[in-house]
């Protein structure tokens, strides 16, 4: 099976890791093993059929990763596009367009991706200050203020969330929020760093291009990734959206008149469904959401190679 092949097989998106194959794979075993094709009542032929395929693909894109598991691969089929994701006049392996000359806007990337960590840049303000380090802990400490402040289950935050009478859907919506968001920021910063990394890549970025100084403060990682790019793909949009299916529905308890409530109530049940199909990866925000985070990495491609053409450091990975 060729390379090509098997990514469509797959469905990956146009740049994928390990963990994007692992998951692909994943979940067509969900479907298509013999036992989930008998639960859900599909023909036993068609299911060994897509399972033989899917094994196939995944056996052969796994060596991609053997000596690299940290590598960003990018789909054949995708290598000699012209255009992508609606953005036309740009060439993307060519690199015709305006903002970065005759260069080729993904050269950067190929030597980010296999080249070492950058090394460690000198000890100044500005990667002290705007460096991935102290951002980090920034936020977390912000997170954490936060969550002290209003997480619900503290004695001294319980009387806020308390009604003084009976409970109605827009109090109990306050209370799943107070307790979701707060934490959710707080672990999801800590264990990722994707909020600081994104505040990170706009200042160096702003500063950089006010400056024509380029000064890398990415993490020493050999893996690529705009920050905002995993901050779209990498979220739990199940936990996320389940407070506004709350909110919805106080909005349909509390509207004045018979239309309203009826509107709010299909816009709460619509959107408990699309959190229902979350939680399995699927639904339309979590399609909707890899869609635009694809458009904003390409966006953020040529954006860089524009900075980096402006600081005399085009094809420079440090």
């Amino acid at each position: 099976m060729t390379r090509e092949a098997a990514e469509e097989i797959l469905e990956l998106p146009r740049r994928y890791t390990k963990e994007d194959l692992k998951h692909a794979y994943t979940e067509l075993a969900r479907t298509y093993h013999p036992d989930a094709a008998s639960k859900g009542h599909l023909d036993p032929a068609e299911a060994q059929r897509i399972m033989v395929e899917a094994n196939k693909a995944n056996a052969t894109l796994k060596p991609l990763f053997a000596d690299e598991p940290d590598r960003v691969v990018e789909r054949v089929g995708m290598l000699n596009a012209g255009v992508f994701g609606g953005y036309e006049g740009v060439d993307w392996r060519a690199g015709a367009h305006a903002d970065v000359g005759d260069e080729d806007p993904w050269s950067f990337v190929d030597e980010w991706t296999s080249e070492p960590a950058p090394e460690k840049v000198p000890l100044c303000p500005r990667s002290v200050l705007l460096g991935p380090v102290l951002l980090r802990v920034l936020f977390i400490a912000v997170f954490a203020f936060l969550w002290w402040r209003t997480f619900p289950l503290l004695s001294h935050n319980l009387g806020r969330y308390v009604p003084a009478g009976s409970w109605t859907f827009y109090d109990v919506f306050v209370l799943v929020a107070g307790m979701v968001y707060p934490s959710y920021l707080l672990v999801y910063e800590s264990l990722t760093g994707y909020l600081s990394n994104f505040v990170r890549e706009i200042l160096n970025g702003a500063v950089s291009w006010l400056t024509r100084r380029y000064l890398d403060l990415r993490p020493h990682t050999p893996s690529y990734g705009c920050a905002l790019y995993k901050l779209m793909r990498n979220q739990v949009y199940a936990l996320l959206m389940g407070p506004l299916v709350l909110w919805l529905a106080s909005c349909s308890e509390r509207a004045q008149t018979p239309l309203g409530k009826v509107a709010f109530c299909v816009l709460a049940v619509v959107l408990g469904i699309d959190t229902l199909a979350a939680c399995v990866h699927g639904g339309y925000i979590n399609t909707w959401t890899s869609a635009l985070a694809e458009r904003v990495e390409a966006r953020y491609l040529l954006l860089r190679a524009s900075l980096l053409r402006r600081c005399g450091k085009w094809g420079a990975s440090r």
